[in-house]
């Protein structure tokens, strides 16, 4: 096993320049660094993060709290894992676990994590969240707005989207919106559905009652709520669905092919999230983008800074989604 006396002596340095050569917090000359880090991957020298850890009070663990994890969970929520994934450092772990299941937040969170990354869902997470700040456990609150001006907080503004979405459909030509939307508890579900509501105001549009459905975000649940909106009589249908999600998006379409329902000629259809999938479907879906990517690096990036630096202002940072245009809504 590769020492760290070997590194320093190849080095020329002491075994205390190559330690804090492995801390990023550490004041030493860029180029010693690089130096010690050529000759350590030369080597074969990799630190020990236990030791490390002794020394700077670490754990080298960021957890990631959401709201619920379950067998059916959105492809949304996957993509933010993997993109949460990619932006930890190097010398990082990564410990993923539902909030809906920390029935003992001493044995299962406090003391074990240098920070926590809260991917949240609902209000229901606020208790948790609560307790983070009240135990002083850095954190960073993303995905869900969060009325609390000492929490950071990285959000996308999702009414605007929405709205910015109702107006290229009524710019298509479309009068009558039907939604099928997510949990009614889930913050996403209740601000896409507050957009359509003013969306629809703005814009002389009517939001179809029998054809507001309540979801779960899954596709099997898009499949089932559409074919409900298709059992209405053709004069009482509305012309374009929106979908608080991709993956129910998608079952609507599916559910419209099974039907004989052409999409876009006979049922236009719009998503949310711009999944990786929203793209291969027949037709291409036309939804809108979240900055999931950017809100996941911003998120750990802002972490880590708190975890070396703890004492920083409170950061409130609003993205902005994106419409993107494919083939699934029609001009009519």
């Amino acid at each position: 096993m590769v020492t760290i006396r070997e590194v320093a002596k190849l080095a020329g340095v002491s075994m205390t320049t190559v330690s804090r050569a492995f801390n990023p917090n550490a004041v030493i000359k860029e180029e010693t660094r690089q130096t010690i880090f050529k000759i350590a991957n030369d080597i074969g020298y990799a630190p020990n993060l236990s030791a490390r850890g002794l020394v700077t009070n670490k754990k080298f663990v960021i957890g990631v709290f959401l709201s619920s994890i379950h067998t059916h969970m959105s492809t949304y929520l996957s993509e933010i894992l993997s993109n949460i994934h990619s932006a930890l450092p190097d010398d990082y772990l990564l410990s993923v676990e539902g909030i809906d299941r920390i029935s003992n937040f001493d044995q299962k969170v406090k003391n074990r994590f240098d920070g926590i990354l809260v991917v949240s869902q609902s209000a229901a997470d606020n208790e948790f969240i609560y307790k983070l700040q009240n135990n002083h456990i850095p954190m960073v609150v993303i995905l869900r707005k969060i009325d609390n001006s000492e929490i950071d907080n990285i959000y996308a503004d999702d009414e605007q989207a929405i709205l910015q979405g109702i107006r290229y459909i009524t710019q298509q030509g479309h009068k009558r919106i039907g939604f099928i939307a997510g949990r009614p508890k889930f913050r996403a579900t209740i601000v896409r559905r507050r957009g359509i509501e003013l969306g629809c105001a703005a814009n002389g549009l009517t939001f179809v009652k029998q054809a507001i459905k309540i979801g779960d975000f899954n596709p099997l649940t898009g499949k089932k709520l559409m074919r409900e909106i298709l059992a209405l009589p053709i004069s009482d249908r509305p012309t374009c669905v929106l979908c608080a999600n991709d993956d129910m998006a998608l079952g609507a379409i599916r559910a419209c092919y099974e039907q004989g329902v052409r999409v876009p000629d006979d049922m236009s259809i719009m998503g949310f999230d711009n999944i990786s999938y929203a793209e291969l479907s027949t037709p291409p879906l036309t939804t809108i983008t979240n900055p999931i990517q950017k809100m996941a690096n911003l998120g750990i990036q802002r972490l880590i800074s708190i975890i070396n630096e703890p004492k920083k202002e409170r950061l409130l940072q609003v993205l902005q989604p994106k419409l993107v245009i494919r083939q699934s809504i029609a001009k009519i």
